[in-house]
């Protein structure tokens, strides 16, 4: 045999013996990778699955109205020559507001005074001072604002749970701090064919005069309360093809599980948990949507005091914290 044949030989042999072992390594790392993935774990922030109250909540949103609204008219044509008071100013039952003079030629007359009809607010005046103005047109307006009306509506599904009576808490951003007291004083007989909604009419005490006519707010109607029932917040839960979905972490296995669960009350910062999770299990509260069913994990962090409801505290801003 010729050395240059033996030599292509040789040559051929060393190639493929590259090529296996390459290979070989390329297996290899694989393999290790692979088995470096499925050891690696994901911290995971918990909370333990605790009883509280909590309480059926219908947000809703309107505008606040006085309870009466009065136009106050001059009894008498004449000139408006004078206002008493400015507007905005409180002012109480038969008190004078401004004064109509109707002196014509040759003869003076007493300036004849406007009354305002109850204690109230001058809302406003619709003459400037030298007007002239008669019965048929008001001087003023005057609102009563002791107490005060929200008329806003509730969706169908929710019709069935409001009462007259109905305790209601009220949320101005004027007062962020703080939520006033109402209740649910008419509901409409029957619902609009094209919204499916009805009007309702939700009355305020206001003793301090702090809420005003025209302010817009929240309101919260309690509908019912359950009590001794397993709670978690809100963010704690996260949609997974169109099901809520909570992770719940299993110390002795060290992975999470997801789970499909049934939601009860909702307070707008918690959910009741009907069935899915147990009272006493560990839950994700954080960064669900990196996880999956099985998910090697760790604690990083576990939560000690869940947040009961707690009708005291102040509302969220909108938008703040929702996970919808």
């Amino acid at each position: 045999m010729k050395k240059s044949t033996m030599g292509f030989f040789v040559t051929v042999g060393i190639l493929l013996l590259a090529i296996v072992v390459v290979g070989l390594q390329m297996v290899l790392k694989k393999g290790k990778e692979k088995t470096l993935i499925t050891e690696a774990t994901v911290p995971v922030v918990v909370m333990e699955v605790k009883n509280g109250v909590i309480e059926d909540i219908i947000d809703l949103t309107g505008y606040i109205d006085p309870s009466e609204t009065v136009n106050v008219i001059s009894k008498i044509p004449g000139k408006f020559v004078r206002k008493v008071v400015e507007e905005g100013a409180y002012v109480g039952k038969d008190q004078v507001i401004a004064y109509v003079n109707r002196d014509e030629p040759g003869v003076e007359f007493e300036s004849f005074p406007v009354r305002s009809p109850f204690d109230g607010v001058v809302a406003k005046f619709n003459f400037d001072v030298g007007a002239m103005v008669s019965p048929q047109f008001p001087i003023a307006v005057v609102v009563k604002i002791n107490t005060l009306l929200i008329k806003t509506s509730v969706v169908e599904k929710d019709f069935a749970k409001v009462k007259t009576g109905q305790a209601a808490r009220v949320y101005t951003d004027a007062y962020p701090d703080r939520f006033f007291e109402g209740s649910v004083s008419r509901i409409s007989p029957t619902l609009d064919a094209a919204s499916h909604t009805a009007e309702i009419e939700i009355q305020i005490p206001n003793p301090e005069r702090l809420l005003k006519p025209g302010m817009f707010v929240h309101v919260e109607l309690v509908a019912d309360t359950h009590s001794n029932v397993p709670v978690v917040p809100k963010t704690v839960v996260s949609k997974r093809m169109g099901k809520d979905m909570i992770f719940v972490f299993n110390p002795a296995q060290g992975m999470v599980e997801m789970r499909e669960s049934r939601l009860g009350f909702y307070d707008l910062k918690n959910y009741e948990i009907l069935s899915g999770v147990k009272t006493g299990e560990l839950v994700v509260t954080e960064d669900q949507a990196i996880l999956q069913n099985g998910v090697k994990a760790s604690i990083a962090r576990k939560i000690d005091d869940q947040a009961a409801p707690n009708p005291g505290l102040p509302r969220e801003a909108p938008g703040k914290g929702e996970a919808e």
